[in-house]
């Protein structure tokens, strides 16, 4: 098969879906090809080593993170669909202004669309306003009497987040694919010289027991809660750290560090600048909790391979990764509940072995990306 995978921006250094995705693709013998923006300011076509091919597609505008391509990119894309005839594009997001051109091409070319909506991740952690409102209404109508009717499949990575899309935009439960996201069991593995080298480094001790955070920094992430939560328990055992990682806004990482001054935890709390993820692997093997408060992102599943027992919030998002009872889930918000279960694995290191072995199976035979792959092959057959 041929396959265009659609995306707004590809960096295949952070491990997204799309980058595992188009490279497995290409090792069972299928032709990937990546359409996205801004590795240059025309038009440019790159083979990677991995075998698939990515096309930058030139634009005029970005609007609320979506680009739009100009004349010359348009008639690019008309061209190379006509030439290369795929099979399948995959459209992530189904609702940008890319996707959306080339869904209005699917029956002049005789191509099937399958794709994922995103639109509404970022509304369960931030409040509406009328921006947004206009946002999501205009999106419903666009996905409502145009994408949903055109698309053959649509991804969802929980039964949870297929609820909430199909609450908010009428779309028939019928209509989508359960498929997760994965990691690199590979890349992601625990080491545990790297863990003695890394705390030395850190100044941590070898009794300490270190609660790992990576990722975006900012009021979605719920670190503040992390903090509150973790204050009266780091009072009464000074051998609890937090390490975060990650960058993010400045001025919510000012308030987090005003908050740890106040709270007198600063001397167990570390920050550290965000690591690039061939590197992730040590912190992990380094750390003996990973925790997300808030908004989590695909660091979990990484987190789990390296062999780590996860806190996270209940939301429809990241749920399957930790459906290996190998982790505790807590309602969003909940400071007692949060902090029951860090209690809990603080307290417990053979719980904490055990669900940390729980978590590398699960990658192991789930939640990698060769299997993952093999079930969006097993779509892009059913269409």
């Amino acid at each position: 098969m041929k396959i265009v995978i659609v995306v707004e921006e590809f960096d295949p250094n952070k491990g997204y879906l799309e980058s595992y995705l188009a490279r497995e693709l290409t090792k069972l013998g299928h032709k990937a090809y990546i359409f996205t923006f801004g590795w240059s300011k025309g038009l440019l076509r790159t083979m990677l080593k991995e075998g698939f091919e990515v096309i930058n597609i030139p634009h005029f505008a970005k609007i609320n993170g979506y680009h739009v391509p100009n004349f010359n990119g348009v008639a690019h894309i008309f061209k190379f669909i006509a030439v290369e005839k795929p099979d399948i594009i995959h459209c992530q997001p189904l609702d940008s202004p890319l996707s959306l051109i080339i869904i209005a091409w699917k029956n002049l070319f005789q191509y099937k669309i399958v794709g994922s909506i995103l639109t509404q991740l970022n509304l369960v952690f931030s409040p509406w306003n009328l921006k947004k409102k206009i946002l999501f209404s205009f999106s419903k109508i666009v996905v409502t009497n145009y994408v949903e009717k055109r698309s053959e499949i649509i991804f969802a990575k929980t039964t949870g987040l297929m609820k909430l899309i199909t609450r908010s935009y009428d779309i028939p439960p019928s209509k989508f694919r359960i498929i997760p996201l994965g990691t690199d069991p590979e890349l992601f593995k625990f080491d545990s010289n790297a863990r003695a080298l890394l705390r030395k480094k850190l100044d941590l001790s070898v009794s300490d027991v270190v609660i790992v955070y990576s990722g975006k920094i900012n009021p979605s992430k719920r670190l503040d809660l992390l903090i509150n939560a973790l204050s009266p328990i780091i009072t009464q055992n000074s051998k609890v750290k937090l390490l975060i990682i990650g960058n993010g806004k400045l001025s919510y990482i000012e308030y987090l560090k005003k908050l740890i001054s106040d709270l007198k935890i600063s001397n167990n709390v570390i920050f550290h600048l965000w690591v690039h993820r061939t590197r992730l692997s040590d912190f992990y093997s380094a750390s003996d909790i990973a925790v997300w408060p808030g908004l989590s992102s695909i660091s979990i599943v990484d987190a789990a391979s390296v062999g780590l027992p996860l806190v996270i919030a209940n939301t429809p998002v990241e749920i399957y990764a930790v459906d290996n009872k190998n982790g505790f889930v807590f309602e969003l918000d909940n400071i007692d509940e949060l902090q029951k279960y860090l209690r809990r694995l603080i307290d417990n290191e053979g719980l904490r072995r055990e669900m940390g072995h729980r978590s590398r199976c699960l990658v192991e035979q789930r939640l990698n990306w060769r299997y993952i792959a093999m079930q969006y092959i097993d779509a892009y057959t059913q269409v």
